[in-house]
């Protein structure tokens, strides 16, 4: 099977939808030979923040010497970009191989989702490759997420906030309990959730005896500076370290870091001061792909975020006012696209007080709602804003850098990886 025989295969499945369970990934994997066994996951769920903290705990083992798988959902650069070893994409090659193995181990009569073959895959290639340990991130909820036939060294849940409410429930507790799913007894679990999520959270824990390590009480990361990039003293298990740079923009790094530092922590035990020192300095390297990265293009800041979901919105909001003080700037030119099963107007309540201009287009997907209705409804929330539909992110963006202002384009992840791609073309540099 060729790469582009690969994604065709996988397109097909689209039209199956989601179907929660765990059932046909263990058929498939029972005929694979079950390539999770031998493999130690870091094993991460939450609404918001899960991609930076896998980000971070990727870095930290790679620094510690291990050869490290990350599986993340959606990923840069195709499907391949999901899957990566020690910070590189599996081949195109390797995923085809893959993809056919796991085609031919699928059952006909109950066919599996795309999510479901790709994170099959990814056991695969980890496998393959020799990797001894891997960050393993949802894709959904975690009770009944593909991800969940795993038995990890350690979990995180990084926090529980309103998405997906159709599927994980209508409260924050119904969410909560979906999440909670990826504890296993006697397995450490990190996690920063708050109020009644961490109820929930509690409760699992102390049932299945799993060791509760709660972000703010025996872990804790404080800032302590800010030059874009945050600087911060962390207090952990067993190590404490008065200066960490982190390479992720937003202050809600802070908390991701403490969910990460606190994963390591829990999972590997006593550090020695050599490689916990090489794990800290890692943190000022991490780059994540479309989750507050910050370009400059002609002089003018372009600022991409991936924010989906009100809790999203809402931090990507806090971050931009601290950047436009910064900056000098009160108002932001937004490109913005959005699924049509989110709830755009509290996304769109916490975002437009900070707009000049709003260009709205299509997500290049499905799922991505009608820019007319989003325009719309934008206009009962902000009439005085200056409200455009856009034909094409080419055009969002020429539209974008016509003014002075920064830009941020923001709402949904399939636009938010075009808009990357266009403005790179156009010569665009990470921000230093």
């Amino acid at each position: 099977m060729r790469y582009e025989e690969a994604v065709r295969y996988i397109g097909t499945l689209r039209r199956f939808g989601m179907k929660p369970g765990l059932d046909r990934m263990r058929r498939i994997l029972s005929k694979l030979g079950h390539p999770e066994d031998g493999l130690r996951f870091y094993h991460v769920a939450g609404t918001n923040g899960k991609g930076s903290v896998c980000a971070m705990l990727a870095a930290m083992l790679q620094a510690l010497g291990y050869r490290t798988g990350l599986y993340t959902s959606p990923g840069m650069g195709g499907f391949n970009g999901r899957v990566a070893v020690d910070g590189a994409p599996i081949s195109e090659s390797a995923f085809a191989e893959h993809v056919d193995a796991v085609r031919r181990a699928a059952d006909a009569a109950d066919p599996p989702t795309e999510f479901e073959v790709l994170t099959a895959v990814a056991l695969l290639a980890f496998r393959s490759a020799g990797v001894e340990r891997v960050v393993w991130e949802t894709g959904l909820g975690g009770r009944l997420d593909a991800t969940n036939v795993v038995w990890p060294q350690v979990t995180g849940i990084t926090n529980v906030s309103y998405d997906h409410v159709d599927i994980l429930g209508p409260t924050l507790v119904d969410i909560a309990r979906e999440k909670a799913g990826i504890v296993k007894p006697g397995v450490p679990v990190v996690t920063a959730c708050a109020d009644g999520a961490y109820g929930v959270i509690e409760r699992t824990a102390a049932r299945l005896g799993s060791k509760l390590v709660r972000v703010g009480r025996e872990v804790q990361f404080t800032i302590t500076g800010a030059d874009g990039r945050l600087r911060g003293a962390y207090r952990g298990l067993f190590r404490d370290a008065p200066m960490v740079r982190l390479g992720l923009v937003g202050e809600h790094q802070a908390q991701n870091a403490a969910v990460g530092l606190g994963m390591l922590e829990a999972g590997e035990g006593r550090i020695a001061e050599a490689d916990w020192e090489r794990a800290l300095a890692s943190l000022a390297r991490v780059r994540w792909p479309l989750r507050c990265e910050v370009f400059d293009i002609g002089g003018r800041r372009v600022v991409i975020d991936g924010a989906h979901n009100e809790e999203g919105a809402r931090t990507l909001a806090r971050t931009l006012r601290r950047l436009g003080k910064a900056w000098g700037a009160s108002r932001w030119r937004m490109v913005f696209a959005a699924f049509a099963d989110k709830d755009v107007r509290a996304m769109l309540a916490h975002m437009l007080p900070l707009a000049g201009v709003l260009l709205i287009l299509q997500s290049p997907h499905p799922r991505g709602a009608d820019p007319r209705k989003l325009a719309s409804l934008a206009r009962e929330i902000r009439p005085d804003v200056s409200i455009h539909v856009m034909p094409s992110i080419e055009d969002a963006i020429q539209e974008a850098l016509a003014g002075p202002e920064p830009i941020v384009i923001w709402g949904n992840l399939y636009m938010a990886e075009l808009a990357r791609n266009t403005i790179t073309a156009l010569g665009a540099e990470e921000w230093q």
